[in-house]
């Protein structure tokens, strides 16, 4: 599996992760980060995942754990892939949800940095790098949807958060926006939700679709894989 992937399905707590590093901006302009208006809550999470291209589909199981340690959230996504299992951690700071340290860990390869006087700080592959962040990070990593579900969304709410590409070693920004409110079906239930996307502030072809309940539970999302040829990563609570 594509090192790629991991950004996007952990953020589901990502994903992945969310892919959130193909939203790459170099610009180190500061934004205010949004001001969350809902903390996490511990909690254990299952999602289905599937990536699908040119009629084939890889499945892929999510599980994600939010829990207190040490004053923050520590926020645990697991991907279980057919090429084994990929793990992300986020320590978020209370309050905030401001990102404070990330660590992947990708068949033993372990990429991971901590947020220290505005920079990013950390090790790739065991190599060292310093990075000017320029402001805090935000909906970054493990999380990312539930740090997004925390913000005062309504019809038209719109927002741009940091991120940090750890491939590139670049800031990255994205532009966060309510489009509608949908019904929306999943194993877990039916809910009305938020309709969110979330676009490169650099190339709108870059784009993820979140389905958030109005009483801030994270349940589904699409997203195009550029840098997998188009391939669709869809994810739903399960």
């Amino acid at each position: 599996m594509h090192k790629k992937l991991l950004f996007f399905a952990i953020s589901i707590g990502c994903l992945f992760i969310f892919n959130l590093s193909i939203f790459a901006q170099t610009s180190n302009a500061d934004p205010a980060p949004p001001k969350p208006v809902a903390d996490l809550k511990p909690e254990k999470v299952t999602m289905s995942a599937k990536i699908s291209l040119g009629g084939q589909e890889l499945p892929l199981s999510i599980a994600s754990e939010t829990k207190e340690e040490n004053g923050s959230w520590s926020v645990t996504d697991t991907v279980q892939t057919p090429q084994g299992e990929i793990t992300e951690t986020a320590i978020l700071e209370k309050g905030t949800l401001f990102l404070k340290k990330r660590t992947i860990n990708q068949a033993g390869t372990i990429i991971e940095f901590e947020v220290k006087d505005g920079k990013a700080v950390g090790t790739s592959g065991g190599k060292p790098f310093s990075v000017d962040l320029g402001g805090e990070l935000f909906a970054d990593g493990a999380g990312t949807f539930n740090v997004i579900a925390a913000l005062p969304l309504a019809e038209g709410y719109s927002t741009t958060v940091r991120n940090f590409d750890v491939d590139k070693q670049v800031v990255e920004m994205k532009n966060i926006k309510v489009v509608g409110t949908e019904k929306v079906t999943v194993h877990a239930g039916t809910f009305e939700a938020y309709k969110v996307e979330s676009v490169s502030a650099n190339n709108p072809a870059d784009k993820t679709t979140a389905w958030i309940s109005k009483d801030r539970v994270f349940i589904k999302i699409e997203s195009v894989l550029v840098n997998l040829g188009g391939a669709m990563l869809t994810a739903e609570r399960q």
